[in-house]
């Protein structure tokens, strides 16, 4: 059931291995890094389709909504999740209103938002499992 492909798009290397690794564990197996916005936007450009995108919102080389308008235009069925260290309700609305599907703040214990973002994960999972 968890081999839905996910993307995680960070320009932290510890971040999003860290992410990979409890995703992992929670055997979600198909899980492929980018440490920046044009690395994922390559693949997704190839037709490489991913179930899950989780990026942070502050990428090196692109904002959070120029990201988000690019993968919807590329991989319109693709869910984005931010997960992000900017603690700000607002944006995390004005994202949600354009797409994206959950934001997610990075605390200072990482293990903290990790879990949520992998019950949402777990939880949009079962959404899509047909006869549930």
């Amino acid at each position: 059931m968890k081999s839905a492909l996910i993307f995680i798009v960070d320009k932290n290397p510890i971040h999003s291995s860290l992410l990979k690794y409890h995703l992992t564990i929670q055997r979600f197996s198909n899980v492929q890094l980018y440490h920046s916005a044009e690395e994922c936007l390559y693949r997704l450009r190839k037709h490489v389709v991913p179930q899950y995108l989780i990026a942070d919102y502050d990428l090196a080389d692109q904002n959070g909504f120029d990201f988000l308008r690019m993968v919807k235009k590329l991989s319109p069925s693709t869910e984005v999740l931010f997960f992000s260290t900017l603690d700000d309700p607002i944006l995390a609305v004005q994202l949600i209103d354009s797409g994206a599907t959950d934001y997610i703040m990075k605390t200072s214990r990482m293990d903290y938002g990790i879990s949520d973002l992998v019950k949402n994960l777990e939880f949009l999972q079962r959404k899509k499992v047909p006869g549930r």
